[in-house]
């Protein structure tokens, strides 16, 4: 009887240490992907200041250019300012957003997210992912409108001057002002304003995913600090 109950403990004890290892294990695991995931959402932080400094620049020359159509003047000053914002400016460019998920890919695709013991913190990281993943739709908006905008003012700035002033070629096309004329171009003030809009929307996205973002880095940052004492 002796020998049985000092297998039993000897058993006991096997499987205890064997239970603390697997925790430690887990634990270790549960910190290299959280820290993996930190980095991620660091990364993203700066992608998305990068686009709201660049969101700032368009916006700023999509008002300058419904300034000077609205102005009406076809003056030289007015054309080069023009044809510099349709040539080498913002307005036909997109910064889109795509979230850094590396890490929780990697943590999805390993089957194992209940690594992540704290349920709050590991729906908090599953709800970012996934509106960010939802963003994606609206940025297609926003690209396409982009584009009928380009396919349609671009033919409307074509002209002797601008050619000239692009290529240093002449052509014989008919000259046109495009200067004057949109002003009062209903598709033209509305693409630009639409386009001022979704700036706007996307902005306030955006900052929710700054906000989302900062709070999970927190809370990583204190999972880490715990676990490491």
């Amino acid at each position: 009887m002796g020998e049985i109950i000092l297998v039993v403990i000897g058993i006991l004890i096997a499987l205890s240490i064997n239970k603390l290892n697997n925790s430690y294990q887990n634990s270790k695991k549960e910190i290299i992907i959280l820290s993996e995931i930190r980095e991620n959402l660091v990364a993203d932080t700066i992608q998305i200041n990068r686009i709201a400094k660049f969101h700032k620049t368009k916006k700023k020359e999509i008002y300058s250019i419904l300034h000077l159509i609205s102005q009406n003047k076809p003056s030289e000053e007015n054309r080069n300012t023009l044809l510099k914002y349709f040539t080498t400016g913002t307005i036909f460019e997109i910064k889109e957003f795509h979230s850094k998920s590396v890490g929780y890919a990697n943590l999805i695709n390993s089957g194992n997210i209940e690594l992540i013991k704290e349920r709050k913190l590991r729906n908090l990281i599953t709800q970012y992912y996934l509106s960010t993943s939802k963003n994606i739709g609206a940025m297609e908006v926003a690209k396409n409108n982009t584009r009928q905008f380009k396919e349609y003012i671009i033919p409307k700035t074509i002209s002797n001057w601008s050619l000239k002033k692009l290529t240093g070629l002449d052509f014989e096309l008919e000259n046109q002002e495009y200067v004057v004329g949109l002003n009062n171009d209903k598709k033209a003030i509305s693409s630009l304003m639409q386009m001022s809009m979704q700036i706007d929307f996307s902005g306030s996205v955006l900052s929710e995913f700054q906000k989302n973002i900062k709070d999970l880095i927190n809370r990583i940052d204190l999972k880490i600090k715990t676990t490491d004492k």
